[in-house]
């Protein structure tokens, strides 16, 4: 539900499994005090929960701001959301107390303050839109490449989430209908065939057929250790079993693309994530599938960047939440102070 707040200071928070990271902003989006603390997901909700609190108070108290000068607070949340609730419907890797949990009652009885939610791969896509590559466009989809894929979908200038609330899964398309089973339950769905386990066993597959590879050397022949970041940095050194994996990974990550832009028409699709720093050996295949597959009507009219924010996509997007939603009519600031951090 839409709130209106006098407020002067947003709070985006990034919520893990690992951290749970926390900033203040002013309503042009500068930076002005953060905190980190442990999550603790596995120890149950009210533990986290506390956390969250704790760290918000932290980049409070770095930013010299008090609870009755907050405009609003929004937190992206990894897995399944009902944001007009506040629920969590589920979420991986936290404890289990967090199924149907309501994630918004503590933290805005602690501040007083409006609380908003929503999934982290929609929440980096608004994040985009207000601070990062996305300023000036009316519409991105947003890729966040990693353990698994995530999309977030901006339209005309708001975040869209769908009658279910939980769109989009444009993780979950299926790209190869006899492909691998996903953890969705599904097979052949794009994050079964370019989330971080499918290169990684991509790569594996090609080093159980015997072939040479840096990578064997970069991991003392112990093919568990293998990570995305090491095929990349072999890739970058011109190692063949390297290169061939993220050239694959490469191709299935441009067919997915390519589906959204030709069914969408948006004006940009940002690619983020760590597995998105793979480089050229990524990139260029990906680009030519895209290329390749996409009508050239909705091509044409369609930019394909990186994430500009990086690291602070989630806590840029939770301002850009609350922002969004304290202050429905705010378009995009004219002037944007965001500074990577």
């Amino acid at each position: 539900m839409t709130q209106q707040t006098n407020g002067k200071y947003l709070i985006g928070v990034d919520l893990g499994g690992t951290n749970v990271r926390a900033a203040v902003s002013d309503k042009t989006g500068r930076l002005l005090g953060d905190a980190r603390e442990p999550s603790y997901a596995m120890s149950g909700f009210d533990i986290t929960a506390g956390q969250i609190i704790k760290s918000i108070r932290g980049a409070m108290a770095a930013a010299g701001v008090s609870d009755s000068q907050l405009a609003g607070i929004g937190m992206g949340v990894p897995g399944t959301i009902k944001p007009k609730q506040g629920i969590v419907v589920w979420t991986p890797n936290f404890h289990e107390d967090w199924a149907n949990a309501n994630v918004v009652d503590p933290i805005r009885g602690d501040f007083g303050a409006p609380v908003f939610i929503g999934n982290d791969a929609n929440v980096a896509a608004l994040g985009e839109y207000w601070f990062g590559a996305g300023q000036g466009v009316n519409s991105l989809m947003m890729f966040t490449l990693g353990t698994g894929i995530g999309t977030g979908l901006v339209m005309d200038g708001k975040l869209w989430v769908g009658e279910s609330e939980g769109a989009t899964e444009f993780g979950h398309q299926v790209i190869l209908a006899d492909g691998p089973r996903c953890g969705c339950g599904r097979y052949g769905c794009l994050e079964a065939l370019a989330g971080r386990t499918a290169i990684i066993n991509r790569a594996q597959r090609k080093l159980h057929q015997g072939r040479d590879s840096l990578l064997l050397g970069m991991v003392n022949n112990e093919f568990p250790a293998i990570t995305p970041a090491l095929i990349a940095e072999a890739a970058g050194k011109g190692d063949a079993v390297s290169v061939e994996t993220l050239a694959e990974t490469g191709y299935y990550i441009g067919l997915g693309v390519a589906n959204v832009i030709t069914g969408l028409s948006v004006a940009m699709v940002v690619i983020g994530g760590g597995v998105s720093g793979a480089g050229d050996a990524l990139w260029q295949p990906m680009m030519r599938t895209i290329s390749a597959n996409t009508l050239v009507q909705y091509l044409e009219v369609c930019g394909i960047v990186p994430s500009r924010l990086g690291d602070d996509v989630g806590i840029m997007g939770g301002i850009g939440l609350a922002m969004q939603e304290a202050a429905p009519n705010n378009r995009q600031p004219t002037t944007v102070n965001h500074q990577p951090t």
